[in-house]
């Protein structure tokens, strides 16, 4: 007795390796976003942490910082200004990721001391007592979603205040009697 023929598939032979090729590369920019996103937040609290230092450093030594012009016949070593403090954070938190001489991440500028309003908050105006602001930008140069889009570099920008408890060696009673708002 003869068998019916069953009816032919048509040949699926490549299918599943094409829809793997096609779900790994789904699979992979998920992955490349969440490493990216997973540094970029490590980043953030690396910068928070460099703004604490630099501020706890600041309320406690008022003159340590690296624009200190020498008038006052004090001498602070490069290391211990509270810009530095923040750098070496940055370098110990970091790892090899960057080198505390290196400034393509961050430089001198990118950590400030303000007022709480955002004034430049210079020596003759480190009053014990008033309360100031440290504000640090670092640069992130390689994240692979930023770079996919278009952007260069992404900026990650943190905060920390404090007050003085000292005042700056500097400070004029006569000219700045009270606090920055």
């Amino acid at each position: 007795m003869q068998q019916p023929l069953a009816k032919a598939r048509p040949a699926r032979k490549g299918q599943s390796i094409v829809e793997f090729a096609l779900s790994s590369i789904l699979i992979v920019l998920l992955l490349a976003g969440a490493v990216d996103f997973g540094r970029a937040f490590y980043t953030y609290v690396v910068v928070l942490n460099m703004a604490g230092e630099a501020a706890t450093i600041l309320a406690f030594y008022p003159d340590n910082d690296i624009n200190q012009d020498d008038s006052t016949g004090r001498f602070t070593p490069d290391n211990a200004t509270f810009q530095r403090r923040a750098e070496q954070v940055a370098a110990r938190s970091l790892g090899l990721v960057i080198n505390s001489n290196d400034t393509t991440n961050i430089s001198d500028a990118d950590v400030q001391a303000l007022s709480p309003s955002g004034a430049d908050m210079n020596w003759v105006r480190r009053k014990q007592g008033c309360a100031f602001n440290i504000q640090v930008s670092y640069r992130l140069n390689d994240l692979f979603f930023p770079a996919l889009l278009g952007f260069q570099r992404l900026t990650i920008g943190g905060s920390s205040g404090s007050r003085f408890t000292t005042n700056s060696s500097q400070w004029r009673s006569n000219q700045y009697p009270n606090c920055l708002p």
